[in-house]
């Protein structure tokens, strides 16, 4: 039977000491040292782990076969489609706060052209007949309605920053694909223009979204940006949001963000914060760029809304998508697949708080102790003996160049049994990375009176961390 020990403070004075006086030792070595994040890539990491990203556009109204236009080229939905029985975005903000999310990026324009501002854009056809940009919110049933400027105004008012996205590499209404105009017969619906057209069409929509709607705290570009008008996103980021991070901006912007690859909830073990001269992740990156995992809540990767028979995914899978991305530094973006009413569906937003009190319930109030770091080891104590399942370690990213652990492993300090006083290993996976943060799930609960640490690889200077905290949620 395990038996529990009551730290009086004369046993508590000798684990002290014992923490600090360890048979055994570690050497650690150094690496060259990481490149720092600049302050707004802090800020925007120390929002919280999880973001959302809304899709309620044109492709919201078509048929349940399409997931979006870019599976279509020659789709161009008829206008008179986008129109929902209310937006409140009041409502989706709910969702946000129920889950714990401080931060939302909209889809103002996706990939059928449709933007949910009145653009007031102006561009000449290769007929030479200068129009509005007229595949707009403007020109649907829902006319008086300024979807980016609603959403902003929920969201400040229930304290979450926003993004916003705008699909630069296809737009079906002008027949682009991969940012290129299209050359051939025009399909039902597109309208003829030249490339360099276009590319003015984009730096002006950009330029309205980025002036009119205030700070921004994350940018999306969907597929990325074509070097051609690298040198004019440049400089409207400049001007209207120098300090947003741009998702997929690397060599746009030194706030640069980035996927790491998939879209289904989950990044490798060890994920690292920096890139090397290609965008590729990077152990000895020359780059800090941190990563976004995006994933949704409907199965089969749908982002937009596929009605309310489609499956969702179970709890239980979302709670390994956490463990899986936030648990593995990478923050967890959300799909929030808006219903034609302009509502979340009821099941969406259960299924959404449902794994908001998981993470309330689990990681709400940490096991109490507190920690202290040498240059080998961080040592987490407790005054009595405690069950835990689980840590969460922070590195201070702001204290220390990049991040800097490269090797580590867990120990635990048992006090009960044939073991008393001794460090025990605890599983911890491969013990590489930890960044802004990991999350080590034991397997099963552990009763210790102490975790350490162990620190084999840095980039040098001293180790500290921002957290490291223990849990108990079986």
């Amino acid at each position: 039977m395990l038996r529990r020990h009551n730290m009086g403070p004369f046993w508590f004075a000798i684990f002290f000491q014992l923490i600090y006086v360890e048979v055994r030792s570690y050497e650690t070595k150094t690496v060259k040292l990481n490149p720092h994040p600049t302050p707004d890539q802090l800020a925007w990491l120390e929002q919280s782990d999880i973001g959302f990203l809304i899709h309620y556009n044109m492709a919201t109204f078509i048929p349940v076969e399409y997931d979006g236009c870019n599976r279509v080229p020659s789709l161009v939905p008829d206008i008179d489609l986008f129109y929902p029985d209310t937006v409140d975005t009041d409502n989706w903000a709910k969702t946000f706060m129920d889950v714990g999310a401080k931060y939302a990026i909209l889809v103002a324009k996706h990939n059928c052209g449709f933007t949910t501002w009145p653009t007031q854009v102006t561009f000449q056809l290769t007929t030479n007949e200068t129009i509005l940009y007229n595949y707009s919110i403007l020109y649907s049933p829902t006319s008086d309605t300024d979807l980016v400027s609603r959403f902003m105004d929920s969201c400040q008012q229930a304290g979450i920053k926003t993004g916003l996205y705008y699909s630069i590499i296809w737009n079906n209404w002008l027949n682009v694909q991969d940012a290129r105009v299209q050359p051939g017969p025009l399909a039902p619906g597109q309208i003829p223009i030249t490339q360099a057209t276009y590319e003015s069409i984009v730096l002006q929509q950009l330029e309205e979204i980025w002036s009119n709607y205030g700070p921004l705290l994350e940018i999306w570009f969907d597929g990325g940006y074509p070097q051609s008008l690298k040198s004019g996103i440049l400089a409207l980021l400049k001007k209207y949001q120098a300090t947003a991070s741009v998702f997929n901006g690397f060599g746009l912007t030194n706030n640069s963000i980035r996927n790491t690859g998939n879209e289904f909830g989950y990044t490798h073990e060890d994920t690292w914060l920096t890139v090397n001269d290609h965008a590729q992740e990077d152990a000895n990156g020359d780059h800090f760029s941190p990563p976004e995992c995006p994933t949704t809540l409907q199965v089969s990767d749908r982002w937009f809304y596929g009605g309310a028979d489609f499956p969702i995914r179970p709890l239980n899978e979302l709670i390994d998508s956490y463990h899986t991305t936030v648990g593995r530094s990478c923050k967890l973006v959300l799909d929030l697949a808006v219903s034609r009413t302009g509502l979340v569906d009821p099941k969406h937003a259960s299924r959404y708080k449902e794994f908001g009190d998981f993470i309330r319930s689990c990681y709400g109030k940490p096991l109490s102790g507190q920690f202290n770091c040498s240059s080998t080891s961080c040592i987490l104590q407790f005054p009595s003996t405690q069950l835990a399942d689980r840590v969460v370690i922070r590195e201070d990213l702001r204290s220390v160049p990049g991040a800097s652990i490269r090797q580590w492993s867990l120990d635990g300090y048992m006090m009960w049994g044939d073991c008393l006083g001794c460090w025990i290993p605890i599983p911890s996976g491969t013990g590489q990375s930890i960044g802004n943060k990991r999350i080590v799930l034991f397997g099963e609960a552990v009763f210790v009176q102490g975790i350490r640490l162990n620190i084999y690889n840095t980039t040098g200077g001293p180790q500290v961390l921002a957290q490291f905290d223990a849990y108990l949620c079986q």
